[in-house]
């Protein structure tokens, strides 16, 4: 093989996300971090951590209209390369991106806090479910699909927070290696299949009733 083919990936590292946002934390001081460093200094987590700094923005009610897209599209190509087993990849002008020590810290101290109010909630378990290969294709493509979701430039309250919510769920679930809450994050999925169908028949039917009206 050579230096410049991609590599299959492992199994997540046997560190927990807490630990890993300490570590991160510890790394970004005092100058920051690049997202490659991020990437290279999680390996295999790094396709979850990720999926879950993208989507955390979205969680509230309101599209970010103009941020939405790019993220959603980048959580797509993370999703699709973590369903084939390969390595993250990002343009190289955002794996050059620097994220500074404060952005980083504020992060990972939000996230640890909201770990330390969960662990009796969030943890390893359903291990054959949540560590087998067909989970991980199963998250990488829901993965990608709820990134194409969420990159749809729509102005309709919660159109980013549905696919966000099941984006950030999965992400925990694939990190922490609970096959529970995968479980719940695959309910949340359903339901935003349901939400966008939804969205698309009242569109459908708004439409048709626009033409309709015109006669008379």
């Amino acid at each position: 093989m050579s230096k410049t083919e991609s590599k299959p990936i492992s199994q997540p590292v046997e560190f927990s996300l807490k630990q890993a946002m300490q570590t991160l934390e510890h790394k970004a001081q005092p100058d920051g971090l690049h997202v490659e460093g991020l990437i290279a200094t999680f390996g295999s987590r790094s396709h979850g951590l990720l999926v879950l700094f993208f989507s955390i923005p979205f969680l509230q009610p309101i599209p970010l209209l103009g941020l939405s897209t790019p993220l959603g599209i980048m959580i797509a190509v993370v999703g699709t390369l973590l369903a084939f087993d390969q390595k993250p990849w990002l343009p190289k002008k955002l794996m050059r991106k620097h994220l500074k020590p404060n952005l980083i810290t504020s992060l990972c101290k939000y996230l640890i806090k909201f770990l330390d109010k969960t662990e009796h909630l969030i943890k390893p378990r359903f291990g054959a479910f949540s560590k087998h290969p067909c989970t991980r294709v199963m998250n990488g493509l829901l993965m990608a699909i709820y990134g194409l979701l969420l990159a749809l430039p729509l102005p309709i309250p919660f159109s980013n927070s549905v696919p966000a919510y099941f984006l950030v769920l999965n992400a925990l679930g694939w990190l922490e290696k609970d096959g529970g809450l995968l479980i719940l994050s695959y309910a949340i999925a359903l339901g935003g299949f349901i939400f966008f169908a939804g969205l698309g028949v009242g569109s459908v039917e708004f439409f048709n009733w626009l033409n309709l009206s015109r006669f008379f």
